[in-house]
């Protein structure tokens, strides 16, 4: 009788993990239309759904920054081969939300998967919200994680990956490329927003409002001119000065607020009709709603700046 039992919880359990999958197979949005555009020397950006993807090419093979979307595995290496036929060889993850490393299951196989060590802790643990756009989609851990810097040497170019401290999440890095003064911010940085500060912190995931600015100006004492961002067009050095002094007027703005007894829904209005973000409509799980994905953490916000 108990191993009947356990057969039958064995066959449940493989059941519902297929059903999870048809589901998210059937309901799966259709990847969008990507475009490549050099920024400078052999270093690309690859765009048009998910976060900016970087992709530099070697005498040796590729490298990329983010893969973007599940779905968007093949758009991407249609673009790499029309670019080289050099074969791609690491995937450099700046942080773990599924528009960045939602393609990374897909990778592994391809090339080595890199990622700040708090990143594969996330994912293993996993915890709220990974799945911005893609629930149900394969996680793909990295396989070469490391702490505050690792550096890949690859057909005598050279690329840093540094830890500078918490923002978006406890896992963002910033990639450098040294010879060409120029970086990746991921969502540490988003450029073109004519309204507001377009941020989310991910207190779930060990983001930090009070840490973001430090961690911006340590980003910014790297030797560059040329910034690609997690969202948005490739921007300059100044860019970045700027976003970082509007992030610190609005938090010490929202901080007064707070400390001032300022209620949720005055709290909520403020980053709403001043900074941007969408707050009043989005429901309590907004998995699933675009620009909702502030508003899911207005209680840690508003807790960590009193």
């Amino acid at each position: 009788m108990n191993r009947r039992l356990l057969v039958g919880a064995f066959l449940a359990a493989v059941l519902a993990a297929h059903s999870t999958w048809v589901v998210y197979s059937q309901t799966a949005k259709p990847p969008g239309a990507l475009k490549i555009e050099r920024v400078r020397g052999d270093l690309h950006l690859i765009s048009g759904e998910g976060g900016n993807v970087a992709a530099y090419v070697t005498s040796e093979g590729v490298v990329l920054v983010d893969d973007m979307f599940d779905r968007n595995h093949a758009g991407i290496l249609a673009q790499l081969k029309a670019l080289t036929d050099r074969p791609l060889r690491y995937v450099i993850n700046t942080h773990q939300h599924d528009d960045h490393a939602g393609g990374s299951l897909k990778m592994l196989p391809l090339a080595e998967v890199i990622a700040r060590r708090n990143v594969y802790a996330n994912l293993k643990d996993l915890k709220r919200p990974y799945f911005e756009d893609t629930p149900g989609t394969p996680i793909g851990l990295p396989r070469v994680t490391f702490s505050d810097r690792l550096d890949v040497h690859l057909g005598g170019k050279d690329i840093e990956a540094h830890y500078f401290g918490r923002g978006h999440t406890s896992g963002d890095i910033i990639v450098y490329f040294p010879e060409l003064k120029a970086i990746h911010t991921g969502d540490l940085f988003i450029s073109g927003s004519r309204r507001g500060v377009p941020i989310y912190v991910d207190a779930v995931q060990g983001g930090s409002l009070l840490e973001w600015t430090r961690t911006l100006e340590r980003t910014l004492q790297l030797d560059f001119d040329v910034v690609i961002p997690g969202h948005g067009p490739v921007a300059t050095k100044a860019d970045l000065a700027r976003f970082n002094a509007d992030i610190a007027a609005m938090r010490t703005r929202l901080q007064g607020m707070i400390r001032k007894g300022a209620s949720r829904a005055e709290v909520v209005q403020a980053i709403e009709t001043d900074y941007g973000w969408r707050a009043t409509g989005c429901p309590p799980a907004p998995q699933m709603t675009p620009g909702c994905l502030q508003y899911q953490q207005i209680d840690a916000l508003m807790a960590e700046l009193k």
